[in-house]
């Protein structure tokens, strides 16, 4: 109970034309939208952000959105390349020179020690073993000095020949771990020698040997950048897959989520800021584009709401659409979205120019949403102009099945239309195939739901709807079964208004649908009171004769007060109710006025005692009932009712009701008017067309019989 009053509450705060019309409201609407756009958007816009660690598994499947270098890799291959390089080496003379020296130097201290006799074997052999190079042994010595000075001359030699061809090549660090084992093959192959000579010369040619190869860093260091330079990048390109879903976070996926921009804590405030710019422009140029529009297609504050609420829906939809293709790792969910729906909306709820506006916004957020693909921008653009016009008049709930249909085949020829564009052709058939699937289940999906939506639409705002209009001219609906059982003769004329306010709506551009219902309903509320109302009353008798005129005034104009609340009370849109409310205006009960004017003997009587209450009309189909309500009972009191009686009758009624006013808010021009009459007449002439008069039947059969 209590959620129903502020149901009502709410209705009537949104049908008070306070509300409609106020200029700081309607501001705060654009705002708002901009704000709920933007934040539903904004992270769909903003590239993903993922904050892993190694070992981590990963929730989602990741795909790469730009072509980037894939900097591990990259590096990895240089430094493959430059570990190819050799290191670069340079011969060295001076080492070679520096062993034969150290050898000639040992071997002659050796002789002059030799042929001193004089000198102790200890001096001798200390001597000796102070000019001996690092590494010669002990045993070396002593056996030295037990030879001859010729022998030792020999020796000496002997040794330096060995160093000299071995430190005459290339000699690395590395043949180190091999000098006794190449002096050991010299000796064996090049010279004969005996177990004591051969053990002395080995001794001191490897105690002299050393790397004659020097190593030159910056030249090693030269070739392996050379090396590395030559080595292409190793490319991410967009669309490569960087982790599927409950893959493992490696250090080198976590560097190619580096490279691609996806790996951060923070998000991209630069894109947030361009986004927020773009949105303000787009809100900005939609409130342009409404703003200007001719006052008789003006949107007021609720159907500003309602168009801001199908924006928020299709962005909702896009978000969503954008959490799947991340889910599944591919964008062909996308061709499924029902990307039309908005524009079906807002065609049927408004009307289809402003549905082709609005396409342009929902392709490119689409587009936007989807790493700015313009595929997705044709395609989106392609299925909403379609659905716009598509449904541009409904005469049924099979309207949109049949415009489903027709935004299926559009969708599968735009598809087809971008494989044909693209130069490589690397799309399998596999997606393609998918692709045509999802295109055509796309208008299925959009007129289903467009039919589910808009009910929800029409309730919570009262909206009217050319299906909810069908639905109210359905003879079954409560109201009218009352009408025709209560009081048949307001039906008929019920019936009649509405044919002529359809015909006359058609012609000056206002909605014949609405019209018409409108027409149905327009006087439910003589069911209160039906024999008080002459096109009800089955006999001559009229209880107006026996009560005051300002009585019968009373009675008559209740009519619209009552109907009003039995419309309210079965939930009628506004739009039905103003009709009810203004289809007399403030006209005047004139067969009362001069009723009670000639029984007034003290001239008190004023003729806006007579006036009906009101409202005057504000809309054009408001003014089209009230005349043809008018018209309507003036021609059916008509005796004789002539083509150029009826033209009169009407002429007149338009007439009275501009110089009264009853016009004055409406946006009907006196063309308009004009052109009416027209239509007037050839209905008109279809209802109360002349007869032949048929002859007395018993009379006949009378003479007959004689």
């Amino acid at each position: 109970m209590v959620f129903s009053r502020w149901g009502q509450t709410i209705r009537e705060y949104l049908d008070d034309a306070r509300f409609r019309e106020n200029n700081r409201i309607r501001l705060i609407i654009y705002l708002a939208l901009g704000v709920v756009m933007f934040a539903i958007l904004v992270g769909s816009i903003l590239p993903p952000r993922y904050h892993f660690t190694i070992g981590q598994t990963s929730p989602v499947t990741i795909l790469s959105p730009i072509t980037t270098v894939d900097t591990a890799a990259t590096q990895a291959a240089k430094q493959a390349a430059e570990q190819k390089v050799p290191k670069q080496y340079e011969q060295s003379t001076q080492v070679e020179t520096d062993a034969v020296n150290q050898v000639d130097t040992f071997f002659a201290t050796a002789a002059q020690v030799v042929s001193n006799k004089s000198m102790p074997s200890s001096q001798k052999l200390d001597t000796l073993s102070s000019a001996a190079p690092k590494g010669v042994s002990q045993p070396t010595l002593q056996a030295l000095l037990t030879e001859s000075p010729a022998q030792i001359s020999a020796l000496q030699k002997d040794a330096d020949r060995i160093v000299n061809d071995l430190l005459g090549a290339p000699f690395y660090q590395e043949s180190m771990q091999q000098a006794g084992l190449l002096v050991d093959r010299q000796l064996l192959n090049n010279f004969d020698l005996d177990q004591a000579s051969r053990l002395i010369v080995q001794n001191v040619v490897v105690s002299v040997l050393k790397p004659n190869m020097v190593y030159q860093a910056d030249a090693t260091e030269r070739a392996r950048q050379q090396a590395a330079a030559t080595v292409p990048d190793v490319m991410i390109h967009q669309g490569d897959l960087i982790v599927s879903k409950y893959g493992i976070i490696t250090a080198s996926v976590l560097s190619r989520l580096q490279d691609v921009g996806v790996y951060a804590q923070h998000p991209n405030y630069g894109v947030a800021v361009g986004f927020a710019a773009f949105i303000a422009l787009s809100i900005g140029l939609l409130a342009a584009y409404v703003e200007r529009r001719s006052p008789r297609r003006r949107l007021d504050n609720l159907m500003l709401i309602i168009l801001g609420l199908v924006f928020v829906l299709m962005s909702i939809l896009i978000v969503l659409t954008k959490w799947v293709a991340n889910t599944a790792g591919t964008t062909s969910v996308a061709y499924v979205l029902p990307i039309s729906l908005g524009a079906m909306l807002i065609t049927v709820m408004m009307d289809s120019s402003l549905a082709v506006v609005a396409s342009f916004y929902f392709s490119f957020l689409l587009g936007a949403s989807l790493s700015f693909n313009y595929d997705f921008v044709f395609y989106g653009f392609v299925a909403s102009l379609v659905g716009a016009y598509s449904v541009a008049k409904v005469t049924s709930r099979g309207t949109f099945m049949r415009a489903g249909f027709f935004v299926s085949l559009m969708n599968v020829g735009a598809v087809i239309t971008l494989h044909l564009l693209q130069t490589n052709h690397n799309e399998d058939f596999h997606s393609f195939s998918l692709h045509i699937g999802l295109a055509a289940l796309n208008g299925i999906i959009a007129a289903i739901l467009a039919m589910g939506v808009l009910p929800f639409f029409e309730t919570a705002f009262g909206l009217l709807t050319p299906i909810r209009l069908l639905e109210l001219s359905n003879p079954n609906n409560p109201l009218l079964r009352q009408v025709l059982m209560e009081a048949p003769g307001t039906y008929h004329h019920s019936l009649i208004v509405g044919n002529l306010a359809e015909a006359a709506a058609e012609i000056v551009g206002a909605d014949p649908l609405l019209c018409r219902v409108g027409a149905y309903y327009h006087d439910v509320g003589k069911t209160k009171r039906p024999a008080f109302f002459v096109e009800n009353q089955m006999t001559k008798e009229n209880p107006h004769d026996k009560i005051a005129p300002s009585l019968s005034h009373l009675i008559i104009t209740s009519h619209v007060s009552d109907g009003l609340e039995m419309q309210k009370k079965a939930g009628l849109p506004k739009p039905i109710q103003d009709i009810c409310a203004t289809h007399h205006g403030t006209t005047i009960l004139w067969y009362f006025f001069n009723k009670a004017k000639e029984l007034d003997k003290n001239g008190t009587v004023k003729v806006d005692d007579f006036r009906y209450p009101g409202p005057k009309p504000k809309t054009r189909e408001c003014a089209i009932l009230m005349i043809c309500d008018a018209v309507e009972a003036a021609v059916r009191s008509m005796a004789r009712p002539t083509p150029n009686r009826v033209e009169g009758v009407i002429r007149k009624i338009i007439r009275d009701r501009l110089q009264d006013g009853q016009l004055d808010e409406c946006d009907l021009t006196l063309q308009d008017l004009d052109v009416m009459i027209a239509a007037f007449m050839k209905t008109l002439k279809g209802v109360y067309h002349s007869r032949i008069e048929y002859p007395d039947i018993d009379k006949l059969r009378k003479e007959v019989a004689k």
